[in-house]
Protein backbone atom coordinates (compact mmCIF):
# COMPACT_ATOMS: atom_id res chain seq x y z
CA UNK A 1 0.00 0.00 0.00
CA UNK A 2 1.92 2.94 -0.96
CA UNK A 3 0.57 6.52 0.51
CA UNK A 4 -2.26 5.01 2.57
CA UNK A 5 -2.13 4.94 6.17
CA UNK A 6 0.41 2.03 8.02
CA UNK A 7 -0.13 0.86 11.31
CA UNK A 8 -2.67 3.20 12.82
CA UNK A 9 -0.84 6.22 12.08
CA UNK A 10 -2.78 9.18 10.25
CA UNK A 11 -3.25 9.31 6.54
CA UNK A 12 -0.58 10.87 4.44
CA UNK A 13 1.79 11.00 7.22
CA UNK A 14 5.33 9.36 7.08
CA UNK A 15 5.03 6.75 5.04
CA UNK A 16 3.42 8.66 2.09
CA UNK A 17 6.27 11.31 2.61
CA UNK A 18 9.11 9.01 2.62
CA UNK A 19 7.95 7.02 -0.56
CA UNK A 20 8.14 10.09 -2.64
CA UNK A 21 12.09 10.86 -1.77
CA UNK A 22 12.75 7.00 -2.48
CA UNK A 23 11.04 7.08 -5.63
CA UNK A 24 12.90 9.91 -7.43
CA UNK A 25 16.40 9.06 -5.56
CA UNK A 26 15.65 5.51 -7.59
CA UNK A 27 14.35 7.42 -10.91
CA UNK A 28 17.45 9.52 -10.78
CA UNK A 29 20.18 6.35 -9.96
CA UNK A 30 19.01 4.49 -12.92
CA UNK A 31 18.66 7.58 -15.64
CA UNK A 32 22.08 8.80 -14.62
CA UNK A 33 23.62 5.37 -14.86
CA UNK A 34 22.11 4.88 -17.82
CA UNK A 35 23.28 7.91 -19.23
CA UNK A 36 26.36 7.18 -18.99
CA UNK A 37 25.92 4.38 -22.35
CA UNK A 38 25.82 5.59 -25.79
CA UNK A 39 21.85 4.76 -26.70
CA UNK A 40 22.73 1.77 -29.49
CA UNK A 41 23.94 -0.25 -26.37
CA UNK A 42 21.22 0.51 -23.72
CA UNK A 43 20.03 -3.10 -22.59
CA UNK A 44 23.36 -5.14 -23.95
CA UNK A 45 25.44 -7.08 -22.19
CA UNK A 46 29.02 -7.45 -23.50
CA UNK A 47 30.52 -11.07 -23.88
CA UNK A 48 34.29 -10.29 -22.58
CA UNK A 49 36.47 -13.39 -22.55
CA UNK A 50 38.71 -12.86 -19.75
CA UNK A 51 41.74 -14.96 -21.68
CA UNK A 52 45.07 -12.33 -20.81
CA UNK A 53 46.01 -9.18 -18.79
CA UNK A 54 43.93 -7.25 -21.51
CA UNK A 55 40.41 -8.50 -21.74
CA UNK A 56 40.98 -8.77 -17.59
CA UNK A 57 41.07 -5.12 -17.43
CA UNK A 58 38.52 -3.88 -19.96
CA UNK A 59 35.99 -6.49 -18.52
CA UNK A 60 36.75 -4.44 -15.22
CA UNK A 61 36.47 -0.86 -16.66
CA UNK A 62 33.17 -1.85 -17.93
CA UNK A 63 31.78 -3.11 -15.01
CA UNK A 64 33.14 0.19 -13.11
CA UNK A 65 31.55 2.14 -15.69
CA UNK A 66 27.91 0.30 -15.17
CA UNK A 67 28.21 -1.85 -18.17
CA UNK A 68 26.92 -5.64 -17.62
CA UNK A 69 29.64 -7.93 -18.48
CA UNK A 70 29.47 -11.73 -19.23
CA UNK A 71 32.64 -13.68 -19.40
CA UNK A 72 30.47 -16.48 -22.68
CA UNK A 73 27.40 -16.12 -24.35
CA UNK A 74 23.92 -17.87 -23.29
CA UNK A 75 21.44 -18.56 -25.59
CA UNK A 76 17.79 -17.00 -24.94
CA UNK A 77 19.73 -14.03 -23.51
CA UNK A 78 18.48 -10.61 -24.30
CA UNK A 79 20.69 -8.73 -26.74
CA UNK A 80 24.40 -9.21 -26.39
CA UNK A 81 27.68 -8.00 -27.96
CA UNK A 82 31.01 -9.74 -28.62
CA UNK A 83 34.09 -7.32 -27.44
CA UNK A 84 37.61 -7.58 -29.94
CA UNK A 85 40.13 -5.72 -29.56
CA UNK A 86 43.97 -5.16 -31.69
CA UNK A 87 46.09 -2.64 -32.18
CA UNK A 88 46.85 -1.39 -35.76
CA UNK A 89 49.11 1.22 -37.18
CA UNK A 90 49.81 2.26 -40.44
CA UNK A 91 52.92 1.40 -42.35
CA UNK A 92 55.98 3.41 -42.64
CA UNK A 93 58.44 4.84 -39.70
CA UNK A 94 57.25 7.16 -37.36
CA UNK A 95 53.82 6.04 -37.78
CA UNK A 96 51.47 5.85 -34.53
CA UNK A 97 49.86 2.60 -33.00
CA UNK A 98 46.57 2.86 -32.17
CA UNK A 99 44.37 0.87 -29.68
CA UNK A 100 40.83 -0.30 -31.33
CA UNK A 101 38.04 -2.09 -29.32
CA UNK A 102 34.73 -2.73 -31.07
CA UNK A 103 31.52 -4.00 -29.98
CA UNK A 104 30.02 -6.57 -32.43
CA UNK A 105 25.76 -8.17 -31.80
CA UNK A 106 26.57 -11.29 -31.03
CA UNK A 107 23.58 -12.48 -33.89
CA UNK A 108 23.88 -9.74 -36.44
CA UNK A 109 27.39 -8.97 -36.48
CA UNK A 110 26.58 -5.21 -36.90
CA UNK A 111 29.15 -3.57 -34.96
CA UNK A 112 27.26 -1.47 -32.12
CA UNK A 113 30.04 0.24 -30.35
CA UNK A 114 33.64 1.23 -31.59
CA UNK A 115 36.65 3.15 -30.01
CA UNK A 116 40.13 4.32 -30.99
CA UNK A 117 42.82 5.54 -28.80
CA UNK A 118 46.43 6.54 -29.56
CA UNK A 119 49.04 4.43 -27.50
CA UNK A 120 51.45 6.92 -26.22
CA UNK A 121 53.16 7.24 -23.03
CA UNK A 122 49.45 7.59 -21.12
CA UNK A 123 48.53 4.13 -22.11
CA UNK A 124 51.52 1.98 -21.24
CA UNK A 125 49.65 -0.22 -18.77
CA UNK A 126 46.66 -2.98 -19.50
CA UNK A 127 45.17 -1.01 -16.95
CA UNK A 128 45.30 2.70 -18.67
CA UNK A 129 44.10 1.59 -22.09
CA UNK A 130 41.39 -0.72 -20.81
CA UNK A 131 40.29 2.46 -18.87
CA UNK A 132 40.49 5.28 -21.45
CA UNK A 133 39.40 2.44 -24.18
CA UNK A 134 36.16 2.22 -22.05
CA UNK A 135 35.88 5.98 -21.63
CA UNK A 136 36.19 6.82 -24.94
CA UNK A 137 33.31 4.10 -25.71
CA UNK A 138 30.72 5.34 -23.08
CA UNK A 139 31.75 8.99 -22.78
Amino acid sequence: MVGGAVGGGEAGGAVSRAVVPTCIAFVLTVACGAGRLPAQLHGYTIVVEEKDEQTVELARAMREQGIKVRTRVRGGSGPTAALIYFTFSDPGPGQPLWFHVRLADTRSGEIVGAATIPLDSLTTTPRARALAAVKALAP
